[in-house]
């Protein structure tokens, strides 16, 4: 065990007046620095949604915690789990209680050119292996399995459709042992049979409800939520209701519900797809629209499992479904992480104001041209000019401000439109079957794979988790309007060091991954960047699939160090001129330093000792408007507190950041 109580602020007083002369000249904009009034190492005996016992500390997190897995990588606090060794830095609130700052795995393993994690669906099991995407994982009896949230789990309750994530090592003779099997799926329920339907409840019996031709039944621990997420009881339902309802398939093939929840009808709710531009306590800022959110707001990762709002970060995108309140504010009833970035957000409201040359939906002006496309609902061309205010329409297009953007395409929304999320359970030549829902397709039908391009019916296949939206026909069939791929038996998600790296392939332990025109790259913040930008030995992340010639193609790869290309830039709300507490700190012997600059400047950018003598120029020319991250590496220099200045025009900060060596 390692604990540390923080350095008094007169502790530290007393050691700058060692230096007083030489810092006199930068003190003045000196906010000191303090150490975390507790930093504790050790294994997580505890874990909750918001909370983590080390050694005895219980330490709560939130949106403002920093996550570092191995090799300092920013992961969400999801990553963690049961007895895993961390470091964690806290400060005491009010309350007495330790809200934690950061979060780092102490797990020195990572980085290791043999070491893999994957996350994907089971296709084969064996007597001492399961096949996931082709590729064979071994376990022996060192083999570690683990539950999700942190319940009993082992080999024999491996099956083929169980989501798993998988911590392996390739062993000399190339086969991969698994060290550590995670179960992603809940404990009874998995995604193979999950089921979940938006639509108006259209009959209703003591113990069941039909949404969409569905039954489902419930019991009592069926959980029942109105339109405000607060719990009511089964018997406040009236036919007619908008409902979301989650299932699963039972043993006897009926439908159990374990949530149903009023929804608001469409035109009163607002649904956007951005990149998150900052969290502050419990507010999650996107395209310049602040999103409040409480404890009734559903936090859902990629896999549509339940986290907390600890699991988000900045840059990362997001859908985010919510409304408008009263006093003018945004409300979001729920965020789910997605897997993929986009380059266009997506916003889904009704018009408020309507020109020959722009609309708005949700607070953000889209301007159109040309060559904006507009659909009705059933994704029929109709003219810009037959748009009313106050019609509810979905709208993408590309950022151009921090609430504005061009519309590139603007599509009418019917309030009957019914979503559904489940598994493709068989393809007819011009119909899909979910669970033994059938969905009709016709030419006007849009079909969109996991990283949100266009594909073709073709590309459909069985098992593959889709998300439609249809609408009910005169004759009571269903038409998909949309059918998105969600996941599937054929997708999975490989974290390791890369190997051989070519403009078309990728080499992890777990095989080669090609690269194609449609592979997105992506950097530690999520922006995009050049396939030319990574290299051999490099820790990544790679969304792929496979094809039914056991082909792997990847669809995104992240770099998972710290700057790709020297200097980042993120996507961030500019406000002001503003330099950050380096990262880690203290740091032996490399450190990050961000900064945000207010317009295109020139800048400086420069390291001192507590002598006042410069030891390094980090940054010495013109940079764009934006946030920043410079790397300073400490090689060559000794322990201590060291001084770094950002000096643009007549805007000086400084900050201090110990080297402990």
């Amino acid at each position: 065990m390692k604990t540390h109580l923080s350095l008094s602020r007169s502790t530290l007083l007393n050691i700058s007046k060692v230096y007083l002369i030489p810092l006199l000249m930068l003190i003045s904009s000196i906010n000191l620095f303090a150490l975390s009034d507790l930093e504790v190492t050790g294994n997580i005996t505890e874990l909750g949604a918001d909370y983590l016992v080390v050694e005895g500390y219980t330490i709560y997190v939130d949106g403002s915690t920093e996550f570092r897995g191995p090799s300092n990588t920013t992961v969400t606090f999801s990553f963690f789990q049961l007895n895993d060794l961390v470091q964690v830095q806290a400060d005491m609130r009010n309350d007495g209680t330790y809200l934690a700052t950061r979060v780092k795995s102490e797990d020195n393993s990572g980085g290791n050119e043999n070491e893999v994690e994957l996350t994907g669906y089971v296709t084969e099991v064996g007597t001492n292996s399961f096949v996931i995407n082709g590729t064979t994982f071994f376990v022996d009896a060192n083999t570690e399995y683990r539950g999700r949230h942190g319940s009993a789990f082992s080999f024999e309750q491996i099956q083929v459709g169980l989501l798993l994530e998988v911590k392996v090592y390739a062993q000399t003779n190339g086969d991969l042992l698994a060290v550590r099997v995670k179960t992603e799926d809940d404990e009874n329920n998995h995604h193979q049979s999950e089921l979940e339907l938006t639509g108006l409840i259209e009959s209703l019996t003591a113990n069941s409800l039909t949404v969409v031709q569905k039954v489902f039944f419930v019991d009592a621990q069926t959980v029942v939520l109105d339109d405000n997420r607060m719990p009511i009881s089964f018997s406040d339902l009236n036919v007619g209701d908008r409902v979301e309802v989650k299932g699963f398939r039972q043993p006897d093939s009926s439908y159990l519900a374990v949530r149903i929840k009023i929804e608001d009808m469409p035109g009163s709710e607002i649904e956007f797809t951005a990149q998150i531009e900052s969290i502050v306590g419990t507010d999650i800022t996107i395209n310049g629209i602040v999103f409040l959110t409480d404890s009734n707001t559903v936090f859902l990762d990629d896999n549509r499992m339940p986290v907390t709002i600890a699991s988000l970060a900045v840059g990362m995108w997001v859908e985010v479904k919510g409304f408008k309140k009263q006093d003018g504010s945004y409300y979001a009833s729920r965020i789910q992480i997605e897997d993929f970035i986009r380059t266009e957000i997506e916003l889904k409201g009704n018009i408020t104001e309507l020109t020959e040359s722009y609309l708005i939906v949700g607070g953000i002006t889209f301007s159109v041209d040309s060559t904006t496309i507009v659909l009705d609902h059933l994704n029929n061309p109709i003219l810009y000019s037959t748009l009313q205010v106050g019609q509810l329409v979905e709208v993408k297009g590309n950022k151009t401000g921090t609430t504005t953007a061009r519309a590139s395409r603007i599509k009418l929304e019917g309030n009957e439109d019914i979503e559904i999320f489940g598994r493709i359970t068989a393809i007819n030549s011009n119909s899909i079957e979910l669970n033994g829902l059938v969905v009709y397709v016709d030419s006007n039908t849009v079909y969109l794979n996991h990283a949100n391009m266009p594909i073709t019916f073709g590309d459909l296949s069985v098992n593959q988790f889709v998300e439609v939206k249809m609408i009910r026909n005169v004759d009571s069939t269903l038409l998909g309007l949309r059918i998105k791929i969600e996941d599937g038996m054929n997708f999975s998600k490989i974290n390791g060091v890369s190997g051989t790296v070519t403009g078309s392939s990728i080499q992890l332990p777990t095989g080669t991954y090609a690269i194609n025109n449609q592979t997105a790259v992506i950097d530690l913040n999520y922006n995009i960047i050049s396939a030319s930008q990574l290299t051999s030995g490099q820790q990544v992340k790679v969304w792929a699939v496979v094809d039914p010639s056991s082909n792997k193609t990847a669809l995104q790869i992240q770099s998972l160090v710290s700057s790709p290309t020297g200097v980042d830039e993120s996507p961030a709300v500019v406000n002001e001129f503003a330099l950050e507490q380096n990262y880690p700190n203290p740091f032996n012997p490399s450190t990050s330093i961000s900064f945000t600059l207010t317009a295109n400047q020139f800048v400086t950018l420069k390291v001192f000792n507590a002598l006042g003598e410069e030891v390094s120029t980090l940054v010495n020319g013109n940079l764009n408007q934006g946030i920043h991250s410079v790397s300073f590496n400490a090689n060559g220099l000794s322990s201590g507190f060291y001084i770094y200045r950002l000096e643009s025009g007549n805007q000086v900060q400084v900050r201090k950041m110990m080297l402990l060596k």
